[in-house]
This record gives structure tokens, sequence and C-alpha cells, in this order.
């Protein structure tokens, strides 16, 4: 295999990106607001034309679209009843931001402060909340924020629901009842409690990261944008051995050379970013070989330490019909499709949770939420094919927020256009089972407050005569489910721990201009989802390079 540059590359620019998903769209627009620097940006999908990707109901759609989809599949899971988990990832500009729930949750300041005191300098979450802020533009009303902590003049526009329910009003009142904040600002000084999740939207409508960063800056002269070709290994100069030169692409035909002249950023994700490593000749060295792959660099941690968050569905049945089982089917799906197109409201612009909940268990420290709740006045008669139930439903899905049990990703053979080896190891420790087992008793007492007991007939899945935790857990096994969340296949740590695959600074470790940008470098999974935090690594990527190469 010829990892080193042809004489003649197709295109070149300073910087070469990989991926325009959450971290990419804005490197690219970041790299390219220096008139100085050109970038070319690769994304291995198409446009974001699809109109199930706007509305933002038409997620559920999304799973199992090719086009706009790696539907990636993990190894059987040997606890969860040799289960094989579906691992959607965006194959589309914008990545996953344009196929995700669109929940903006940034997690707990701690998990930043954690990263900083492992030995990762300047990622304390004083060091990144101006990163956090610059991106987005904040549009709930002041009274419901501890404003200090939110942005308001970046690109990514967050918005409260534009619809709200009785239901959901009633399950925050419920919350109140039982003594935890409700409403609350759980991305501003303290993360518990319950309230309608803070979306990204606009105007009713998916705000992805090529939609708030990328699509107003697409015709600049020095930014150039490459669809429907991925990138299959890194290209490593003729006079240097571990200094990238550029990405090899491909359209399943031919390939293409692409030159760096400064650096190689890969924004390619949890699976995507560890895979082009490894086809590179990065990564365990004995792995490598075995698949007949040239060593450039002997990195163990590679696609190790996977973490994703995991979330089982408690559902009920109500004695109210103000649930989306109706209004999303039959003539009920009608009336919501002109109320969507007339209004920009109703059911259809409603995110994958609605209300959240921020919740200490009996296993963390008070006020240091190790549980989040996604809720949302639906339920399945199957899940996987979000089918609805005939009947009004309500559900709410406990997950364990800072989970113990780790998993990996590794390319199964030398040829890039298979998919990776995921196993993300679910519930192997058995502190995650205990903290999950907690999740399902606090939820249990939620809906069963005097609050919310008028207004339910029954616990549907798993049952109320399901009590015993081996019966809970067995619930658990058969029906539990990811919540898309994988980081920490590159992690992030300091130069003097081996155990790492990046540098503070994002550089890949043993090799010149190249570095990693995206949740794959988190050291920790943060307490919340993911697409948050993965803007704000992108925006301090950004800076990071610009300093380095100053005109």
């Amino acid at each position: 295999m010829n990892d080193r540059q042809p004489a003649t590359p197709a295109l070149e620019a300073d910087f070469v990106i990989v991926g325009a998903g959450s971290a990419g769209c804005i490197l690219a627009n970041r790299l390219s607001a220096n008139p100085a620097f050109s970038v070319i940006l690769i994304e291995a999908g198409g446009a974001d034309t699809h109109p199930f990707i706007h509305m933002p109901a038409g997620f559920i759609n999304l799973m199992n679209n090719p086009a706009l989809n790696w539907l990636y599949t993990s190894q059987p899971q040997p606890h969860l009843d040799g289960r094989n988990m579906a691992m959607p990832r965006g194959k589309v500009m914008g990545g996953t931001s344009s196929i995700n729930g669109m929940l903006y949750v940034r997690g707990q300041s701690a998990d930043y402060d954690g990263w900083a005191q492992a030995g990762n300098q300047g990622w304390s979450f004083s060091d990144v909340l101006p990163y956090f802020k610059k991106s987005v533009k904040t549009h709930i009303s002041p009274d419901m924020l501890d404003t200090e902590l939110h942005g308001f003049e970046g690109e990514m526009q967050i918005n409260a629901p534009a619809t709200r329910y009785d239901i959901l009003d009633r399950v925050i009142e419920a919350a109140a009842e039982l003594g935890y904040p409700a409403p609350t600002d759980y991305n501003g000084h303290a993360q518990t409690g319950f309230s309608y999740f803070q979306l990204t939207q606009k105007q009713g409508r998916r705000h992805s990261s090529y939609q708030a960063f990328l699509a107003p800056v697409k015709g600049k002269k020095n930014l150039k944008i490459i669809k429907k070709k991925q990138a299959v290994r890194i290209a490593f100069s003729c006079d240097d051995a571990q200094k990238a030169d550029g990405i090899f692409l491909s359209d399943g035909h031919a390939e293409q050379f692409i030159r760096a002249h400064r650096e190689v950023v890969l924004s390619a994700g949890a699976f995507g970013s560890p895979q082009l490593l490894e086809l590179s000749g990065i990564g365990k060295a004995d792995r490598l070989k075995q698949l007949g792959i040239k060593v450039v660099a002997d990195l163990p941690a590679v696609g190790e330490h996977l973490a994703d968050h995991f979330l089982t569905r408690l559902s009920y049945r109500l004695k109210v019909d103000d649930s989306l089982n109706s209004r999303v089917s039959g003539v009920g799906l009608w009336r919501e499709l002109i109320k969507y197109a007339f209004s920009g409201k109703g059911a259809l612009t409603m995110p994958a949770g609605i209300v959240g909940g921020f919740v200490a268990s009996p296993y963390a420290e008070p006020d240091v939420p190790d549980i989040q709740y996604h809720i949302a006045h639906a339920s399945f008669a199957n899940p996987a094919k979000r089918q609805f139930d005939s009947f009004p439903g309500l559900s709410i899905g406990p997950c364990q927020l800072r989970p113990h049990s780790r998993g990996h990703v590794h390319i199964a053979s030398a040829n890039p256009f298979d998919a990776p080896h995921i196993q993300p190891n679910y519930l192997a420790d058995e502190r995650d089972r205990q903290v999950l087992l907690a999740g399902i008793a606090m939820a249990r007492e939620l809906m069963q407050s005097t609050v919310m007991a008028p207004v339910i007939e029954a616990e549907t899945r798993p049952g109320a005569g399901i009590i015993s935790d081996n019966e809970l857990m067995a619930f658990v096994r058969e029906t539990g489910n990811t919540v898309y969340h994988p980081v920490s296949t590159c992690r992030m740590g300091p130069e003097d721990q081996a155990d790492h695959v990046v540098t503070p600074d994002l550089k890949v470790r043993q090799i010149r201009n190249l570095r990693v940008a995206d949740a794959s470098i988190m050291p920790s999974i943060t307490s919340g989802n993911t697409h948050a935090p993965t803007m704000m690594i992108a925006e301090k990527a950004a800076d990071m390079i610009l300093a380095s190469h100053r005109t």
C-alpha cells in the first residue's frame, strides 16, 4: 500500500479537514475566516436536502436511511443478551448534527474541571466556557437562564420548544413536588432539576452545524467543499514518514490526493477518526501488521476507551389524550402537517426528548447528577421501528451519565469501505447497572406522585408487576439502547502519559501536522448529550490551530 503522496495533488490547501459534522463545519468556518489561509473540507455524504432533516420530528425516519446514515451496527453485546445495537452516524453535510435529537446540553462544569485535573491544561470549565458561548445565539427568555453562562452572538440558534403540552408541564410540576428544582436552567450554574430541553432549532426547524456555520460561508474563495468522497487514508511526506501531508480520497473507484500545506485535521467522529488513523498505519502495531498495514506510529490507545450513554425507557398509558401517539398518526398527522407548514409549531417540531431531568442517584454526591431523563408524551408498540402505541402514552428514559463500562472500535480490514468493528460493551460494569436501577426507581416515584397519578392509567413497560432487580435487569437487557453519544476513542491526555492519542493541543502523538478535533478526543464522557461539547472542542481547536500559524 502506497501511503506517500503522488507528485501532483488534485487539490491543495493550507488546511484539510475530514468530516463536515458538528466539529468540521465550525473548523471550516473559523479557519477560512482568515483570508490568508485556504481550507478544504471533505464530507463522505451529500447535501442536506432531505425534508426530514429539517422537520424536527423527521429524525425518526433518518435512523435507517442509508443515503444519510452510515448505519453502523455494534458487535454482539455480552451484557445485553448478545444483541447487536444500531449505531447511527450522520453521512451528510452537518454530519450527525443533521440527524440527531437536537438537544443542547453542555454537561457539568465538573466534567471539564476533571479533564484539566487529569493533566489537560487549558480544558477546565472556565477555559472552555468562552467557546461554548461563542458558538450560540440563545433565544430563551432571560428569566429562564443564568444569562452570564450563555452566548447571544453566535451562529447556532438555541431555542425552547416551539410548543408546550399540558402533560409535560405536569411532569415538571411533579418533579417540583418531589423537591427537584423545576423548571431550571440545566446549562446554568447547577444541572439538577427538570425543564424543557434547550434545542438546536431555528423557527421550528433543525439548526445543524452545516446550516449554522457552513451554509452562510460556503461561497468563500478560500474554502473548498468536497462532497460524496470518502477519506481513505492519510498521506505522509516523502521526506518525513511521520509528517502528515494530506489525504487520499476515493469515490469507490479511483483515488485522489489532496495536499495540506499546514495541517490535516480529522473531525470524522468517534468511529471515523480512529478508523482513518488505523487505515493510515497509526494504532496498535500488532493489530495493524495482522491486517497488512504498514505501521507509521505505534499508538495502542487508538480506538480504545470507547464510552457511550445507555438508556432504558419506561412507558405509561395515559387517561388523557395529550400524546404524540394520536397527534402524529392518522387524521392527527394531517392536522399537524398543516400547523407546521403555516406556523412552524406543533408536534412536528418535537425533538428526541422534550422534557429533561437531571438527578443524583444514591451512588452520587448530592446535587451532582449521574442520571439524565429523556421524557416525551409518546410511547411505542415497536421502539425499534418507532411504531406508536394505539393509545395515548408517555415515556421516561433514565440513562447513566457517567458510565464506567468501556469498549473499543477498530477497523475490520485494510479496506476503507468495510465498517469498523464497534464494541461499546454496555453495562459491563456492575456500577452502571446499579445506577440504572436507581434511575428506574426514581422514574417510578415521579410517575406515582400526586400530580401524575391522576392522569396515568397504567405502566405498560416494563409493567407494575416487574419489581425485583433481576426482573428489571432482564427488561433492560432486552429493551435498553444507546443514546448515540460515542466518545473517547482518540482521547486527549498530557504529554507524559502514553495511553492517549492526542495531546492537550489535539496533536496526534508521534505525527506532525495532524490533529483530531471531535468527540473522540474527550478524556471522559460529559454529563449529557455530546453535540454541544463537540462544538466547543471545534471552537477551541480552531483557536489553537490559528495560533500555531500566525501570519
